[in-house]
């Protein structure tokens, strides 16, 4: 009798430990329920990646504009003040037979003023870098499209985890509920002399178990709702339900694959390697000449022998280049390009192979899906005949609890398959490059 109130004393602890719990995570809010996949993928907009890609293309943006003011003409403007130690001047007659002048050639206070204007006439280079330049900011107008759908991507993960585990945690509350229920019968048989006290432990056991899979199914959902939070910026409400899916059909693989050429992974990468052909053309323009014009005005008091205190000059100026870091600039910026290449082919089979992979995942999973609710509809009706056995005499405890424990893990392979069945649709579209918010579980 001793054994059964310690029994019962410690059954009573894990029933409150399990139904704290339960009020903890799936406290009762104001007609709350977890926002739609769109919502969270909206609020990952202003996740940290995003911002720094947007960053990046404003900087990108910047360079281009650098690049493009290289090729247009300059206008520089100086004043100097000189303070000569001696002022030199000399008596000349400006004409014959005229009286002599005093003419400063270098005065004791010295002003001069320049305004001169300088135009790039040829550059190849500076050609060459502003469409480098520009290749650049297009290169990052493809990557940030990439960002969001890698955002998405993770996203879409972090989402159908969350739902998963809510589910799973639903899943394990009732089999906790069954094993208190088995409980409570085998404790009134056991009073009535009709179980044994080894059926008891073995009831004990059970609800032992079912509360490690209600804190193991907690824990989970608590961290993935961390996740996507963190992902997001958008705090998830509670998932009260879980969709099941309609076991439809995909289109065929071919329909699919034909827009792969099409998806942010892949035209990055695309516009990744024009860059890099456009920076190894500018590097090798290094090695020609350039040919620059400009104007000057000048002010000065110092007039010299010139007697002009204002006078233009106007030059036009090649320029030719040739030093050591030439070549080896060009060797890099050229094995740079082979590596863009490189990378572009690997981004295109990645993107096939992605495609190809999730349209057989489906596949495989709608089968293993269906196998999954037969299971969970034979498991059912084998744990309800087995209580109804028990109660009539003709079955024992173990297969009570053998029911039970059937029953949950069918119930577990049945989550686990949707779950991916649903990450696999939303991950084809993604591969496909369709955004989810238009197109989330179709």
């Amino acid at each position: 009798m001793r054994a059964l109130c310690l029994v019962t004393k410690r059954w009573r602890h894990a029933v409150l430990r399990a139904a704290a719990l339960s009020a903890c995570l799936f406290a009762p809010r104001a007609a709350s329920a977890l926002q739609p996949l769109a919502v969270f993928v909206a609020g990952a907009a202003n996740n940290p990646a995003s911002r720094e890609s947007r960053a990046t293309l404003e900087q990108r943006d910047a360079e281009q504009s650098t690049a493009t003011g290289h090729l247009l003409p300059s206008l520089s403007a100086t004043g100097t003040y000189t303070r000569n130690q001696y002022e030199v001047a000399l008596e000349l007659p400006v004409t014959m037979g005229a009286p002599a002048q005093r003419l400063v050639v270098q005065p004791l206070n010295q002003y001069d003023g320049n305004i001169a204007l300088s135009v790039p006439i040829i550059d190849i280079g500076a050609w060459e870098k502003r469409s480098a330049a520009r290749a650049s900011f297009e290169a990052q107008q493809e990557n940030q499209k990439q960002t969001a759908f890698d955002n998405e991507r993770q996203v879409t993960v972090a989402y159908f985890q969350l739902v998963a585990n809510a589910a799973l945690f639903e899943s394990a509350t009732r089999s906790l509920a069954f094993a208190q229920e088995n409980m409570t019968t085998v404790t009134n048989r056991e009073h009535s002399g009709t179980a044994s006290e080894l059926d008891v432990q073995r009831a004990l056991a059970d609800v032992a178990r079912a509360e490690q899979d209600v804190a193991s199914a907690a824990l989970g959902v608590t961290t993935n709702s961390r996740n996507l939070s963190t992902l997001s910026g958008v705090e998830p409400e509670p998932s009260a339900s879980f969709p099941q899916d309609d076991l439809r059909e995909e289109a065929p693989l071919a329909a699919w694959l034909q827009s792969s050429a099409s998806t942010p992974t892949v035209t990055s990468a695309v516009a990744a390697r024009r860059a890099a052909e456009k920076s190894a053309n500018a590097a090798r323009a290094g090695w020609l000449p350039t040919v620059t014009g400009s104007a000057t005005e000048r002010f000065t008091n110092a007039t010299a022998f010139a007697g002009h205190s204002e006078y233009y000059l106007l030059q036009l100026t090649a320029t030719v280049k040739l030093d050591a870091t030439l070549s080896p600039g060009v060797r890099a910026q050229n094995a740079a390009a082979a590596a863009a290449i490189a990378r572009e082919d690997g981004a295109k089979r990645r993107a096939d192979d992605a495609i190809f992979q999730a349209w057989s995942q489906i596949a495989t999973d709608i089968v293993k899906a269906r196998a999954a609710r037969a299971q969970v509809s034979a498991a059912t009706l084998a744990e309800g005949l087995a209580r109804d056995r028990y109660l009539a005499g003709v079955a024992t405890q173990l297969d009570v609890l053998q029911a039970q424990s059937d029953l949950f893990k069918a119930e577990v392979a049945r989550i686990q398959t949707d779950t991916d069945l649903a990450y696999a649709r939303a991950s084809l579209r993604l591969y496909a490059g369709r955004h989810l918010a238009q197109d989330a579980q179709k």
